[in-house]
């Protein structure tokens, strides 16, 4: 999919179509991976399909898509949204532009609990104990026991990754150095410390976690961790 069609004026069918094409090409990588289901890595690509599969299943019942009589049409949805809340000074295409804001962010976020938890695992897995301060040091930890055939490309995509996550902290606000540009999918990731992110759109959002499972792929067929009998998830461990 080309996601710079959801950098601008776009459809809930438009978005239905990103959130599937992540999650197909996440049980692409699922089926490829050769393991358990109980295993921590096919635990944490679950994981972040169910993420997807959560907002992706929620837009597609709003918009009515594969019902027997017929999809809403986008006043409906909006006279539907109208109708369950008012917000002082706040029309109705702004309530929709309010409701895909909270999509966005909580979809960014869930995915990257679940990378956190599978790099951390991983680390486990290889013999080492992975660090409590932050994702960034576990990131480079593991990236430096793989093999890979593009480790800064890897390391970028990450990076644009966490930064955006980061910024939702301090309210889209960039905290860390000047970074970038980097360009996926033809969508550019750029931040500047102390300034608000212009790179979280939509578009944005779902390039970068698609390259995410570009590079996951890479790391979980590298010989270093195919080879791994198996890798543990404390959690899944405790629950199942």
């Amino acid at each position: 999919m080309d996601y710079r069609k959801l950098a601008g004026t776009y459809t809930l069918a438009d978005l239905v179509e990103g959130f599937g094409e992540v999650t197909r090409k996440l049980q692409l990588l699922r089926d490829g991976v050769a393991v358990p289901k109980s295993d921590g890595r096919q635990v944490a690509l679950f994981g972040m399909q169910s993420a997807l599969l959560g907002f992706g299943l929620t837009v597609h019942a709003i918009t009515g898509a594969g019902l027997n009589t017929r999809a809403r049409t986008a006043d409906e949805v909006r006279e539907s949204f109208a109708n369950y809340a008012t917000v002082d000074g706040k029309t109705q295409d702004e309530l929709l532009t309010l409701t895909e804001s909270v999509w966005r962010h909580s979809l960014l976020t869930l995915f990257h609990f679940q990378l956190d938890a599978l790099f951390q695992n991983l680390l486990r897995a290889l013999g080492k104990e992975p660090e409590r301060t932050g994702f960034g040091t576990n990131c480079a930890g593991l990236l430096s026991q793989v093999t890979l055939v593009n480790r800064n490309c890897a390391k970028d995509t990450l990076d644009a990754a966490t930064f955006l996550r980061n910024s939702l902290h301090n309210n889209g606000i960039h905290r860390g150095g000047n970074w970038g540009p980097f360009t996926t999918h033809g969508l550019t990731y750029e931040f500047r410390k102390g300034f608000d992110v212009q790179c979280a759109s939509f578009a944005h959002v779902l390039a970068i976690l698609d390259s995410t499972v570009d590079v996951l792929k890479e790391i979980l067929l590298s010989y270093e961790v195919r080879t791994l009998p198996t890798v543990e998830d404390r959690y899944a461990a405790l629950n199942s």
